[in-house]
């Protein structure tokens, strides 16, 4: 069998993206191109590797065992280019997803300064979803992706994703200034039975979290207002429209004409650093790095797959 490298890293990328089309975007080439050179390989390998399936392909038993080690074989590759290249200026693109409230503190706080000492590494930036985030760091479009992970609905990872835990951010909520709750210290969700909320759209994993989470208690929130933005969450607050569940960093969060409350029982969330499981580039690697030393609370934690387990947490999502 002859199987020339620059096909088996095709493979790779039909394998790991689950489509011809993806696996083209991936490698910056066009969907006919990508379909050629698998009809090569399988000239080459002896073997047929994909077969038809709806509109798109899978991949044959056979092309399961040589996309295995064309995994191996991208491994090795990067692994000797990170050895090539190791102490030189460090040169490369890096996507990163990350939701808006995750862009607007850890992002901004801390990319700067990675930026200033590596400047010919080349950051972009998606805000979106995590599950649109997962398909796209699968498919190699995004090479980091942070993420948020609930108490009471802990994220699931799929096969092949590793996370890091950067910080663990505590649920407060925001109630106008002049609310009759501001006498309490701590706030139950029943004391809030009967308020208005605004909160992030149905579906998203905020908005799951903090309805389970009443749930659980006995409670079903009355939620009017759907806001992605926790900033605009709380000028809805200020305007005493609705209250708010917002996390927070700081021991106890501050902005004019907003009272906060700690909830009890306590709700928090996690910031997580996800990767795929491989061999990273050097500059994929020290951003890993400086984050990790510029956001970490306490011990990092590594998982893989399947859930990831807060501490607290009752039910996996």
């Amino acid at each position: 069998m002859r199987v020339e490298w620059s096909r088996l890293r095709l493979l790779d990328a039909v394998a790991r993206t689950g489509s011809v089309t993806r696996a083209a975007m991936l490698l910056h080439m066009t969907g006919p191109a990508v379909s050629q050179q698998l009809r090569r390989i399988e000239v080459e390998a002896g073997v047929k590797v994909v077969i038809p399936d709806g509109r798109g392909v899978r991949l044959t038993n056979k092309g399961r065992i040589l996309a295995d080690y064309a995994a191996r074989v991208a491994t090795l590759m990067t692994q000797a280019e990170n050895d090539l290249h190791y102490g030189d200026e460090l040169v490369g693109r890096i996507g990163i997803g990350a939701l808006a409230s995750i862009v607007r503190t850890t992002l901004v706080d801390e990319l700067p300064a990675f930026q200033e000492l590596h400047p010919r590494v080349e950051l972009r930036i998606e805000d979106g979803e995590t599950e649109s985030h997962l398909d796209q760091l699968a498919g190699g479009r995004l090479d980091v992706v942070f993420a948020e992970s609930w108490s009471p609905t802990p994220l699931r990872l799929p096969a092949g994703v590793n996370a890091q835990r950067l910080n663990q951010e505590t649920a407060w909520i925001a109630l106008p200034e002049s609310h009759p709750a501001r006498a309490k210290r701590h706030i139950t969700l029943a004391d809030l039975a009967t308020e208005v909320w605004a909160a992030c759209a149905p579906e998203s994993d905020e908005h799951d979290a903090l309805t389970q989470f009443a749930r659980r208690n006995g409670i079903e929130l009355d939620i009017r207002h759907f806001v992605s933005d926790h900033v605009t969450q709380l000028a809805l607050v200020r305007a005493n429209i609705a209250i708010a569940c917002v996390p927070s960093p700081a021991e106890k969060p501050e902005a004019p004409g907003i009272v906060y409350r700690k909830l009890l029982p306590e709700m928090n969330r996690d910031i997580l650093l996800l990767t795929n499981d491989r061999t990273q580039s050097r500059h994929v690697e020290a951003l890993i790095a400086h984050l990790a030393a510029g956001r970490s609370r306490g011990r990092t934690e590594i998982l893989s797959g399947g859930s990831l387990r807060v501490p607290g947490a009752e039910a996996t999502k």
